[in-house]
């Protein structure tokens, strides 16, 4: 395997599992938890709606807020080069909402430094 098919995996694997838990259950800084697995110009976009550096890291407080558990399982995870596509779906316990559960579906870039700079993203609650 080469170097950048396991740096883009890696990636892949960081931001799903590690980004996904630690925004949501850490009392880390987002600001560090976005800076070591994004860009400085990353963009997100879920279902439409693009997301800067800015809003991701604000995304946190509401996250942290009202998630008490959560676990990311990644069905399938595809390699090209510095591009990604995962499909996972997302188990959480919601302080208000109990048991939720969403899929994902989504294409990435990874940089030349090893951190996700695009992402585009599709979800549905199950």
């Amino acid at each position: 395997m080469s170097e950048i098919i396991e740096a883009t995996e890696l990636a892949a694997r960081r931001l799903l599992i590690d980004y996904t838990r630690d925004m949501a259950q850490s009392d880390e800084d987002p600001a560090l938890i976005v800076d070591r697995t994004m860009t400085d110009d990353v963009v997100w976009v879920t279902n439409g709606t693009a997301l800067t550096r800015d809003q991701l890291i604000a995304h946190a407080a509401p996250a942290r807020k009202n998630a008490t558990d959560g676990e990311m399982l990644i069905d399938e995870l595809l390699v090209d080069g510095s591009r990604f596509a995962a499909r996972c779906r997302l188990v959480a316990e919601h302080r208000k909402l109990g048991r939720v559960s969403m899929d994902w579906i989504l294409t990435g870039e990874v940089a030349e430094d090893g951190r996700v700079r695009r992402i585009h993203q599709l979800t549905r609650s199950t």
